[in-house]
């Protein structure tokens, strides 16, 4: 070989042989990725999975409250309603029906109206909902009310008993829950006066404030001579107890609704 031809031999081998070791390391380091990635999304797909899990849970317990609330309301209505028509509607019969009608079963079902577990008004929109919170309070109220007005003219506004006094306090209270929701229904006409949330979460507290006493008026109604003569002992127990879990369970959602209106108060000032 001449001097000339062995420089350019050397040279040759090293590029070759050094471009051959760039692209296998190239060629080996992505073999590392599919092993790594696969881990990180299985981990957050199972941690997304147990919170849809827990959600779909509770929502299903709610479901499950709300319906044995349904049938806890519709016994004690029913069952109302067949002694005092059987006997007709007169006088204290007619008292008691109006009370039970008004307080036990719109009351209750109106302040459940936009409570998320409520299997009768989920799937309506949100000014739905509220429409027929109007309607149905309004005839609560009217019809409680009402029969509250009857037996305190016929006491001659003189109580003495647990049962009147709370009755004269549920009264009270209906009037002044049925007052402050009309202003909270044309809020925009007293804003001047009272802003909005506050005027509708003084409303929301007046009403549950009248909701639980007429159930715990209610519940004391069942020691009356009217119904101890016209029921047994157990049914006296049994009905006790179901207005007492009608009561518990209905106030879940005017509860919560009444503490996010408190917060959003609370974060104003």
């Amino acid at each position: 070989m001449s001097e000339n031809q062995q420089p350019v031999v050397s040279r040759a081998q090293p590029v070759v042989d050094y471009g051959s070791t760039i692209r296998t390391e190239s060629q080996r380091r992505p073999t590392f990725i599919p092993f790594e990635s696969p881990r990180r999304y299985s981990k957050m797909a199972h941690s997304s999975l147990s919170g849809h899990e827990g959600q779909d849970r509770l929502q299903r317990l709610e479901y499950f409250l709300n319906v044995l609330n349904q049938m806890c309301i519709g016994f004690v209505t029913i069952y109302m309603s067949y002694i005092t028509l059987r006997t007709g509607l007169s006088g204290t019969s007619l008292h008691a029906w109006l009370v039970t009608i008004g307080f036990s079963f719109f009351m209750a079902e109106g302040v459940m109206i936009h409570y998320g577990g409520n299997v009768l008004t989920n799937g309506y929109k949100r000014q739905t909902k509220t429409t027929i919170h109007w309607v149905v309070l309004t005839l609560g109220g009217g019809c409680g009310a009402s029969g509250a007005l009857i037996k305190m003219i016929q006491k001659g506004f003189m109580f003495q008993t647990t049962h009147g006094k709370l009755g004269l306090t549920a009264f009270i209270l209906c009037i002044l829950a049925m007052t402050s929701g009309l202003a909270a229904l044309f809020s925009p006409r007293v804003k001047k006066l009272i802003t909005p949330l506050l005027n509708k979460t003084f409303h929301n507290f007046l009403g549950f404030a009248c909701f639980v006493i007429a159930l715990v008026t209610q519940y004391y109604g069942y020691q009356t001579g009217y119904f101890t003569s016209r029921s047994e002992t157990d049914f006296q127990i049994l009905m006790k107890c179901l207005t007492l879990i009608s009561l518990v369970l209905s106030s879940y959602g005017p509860l919560k609704a009444l503490y996010q209106k408190c917060k959003s108060i609370s974060q104003q000032f």
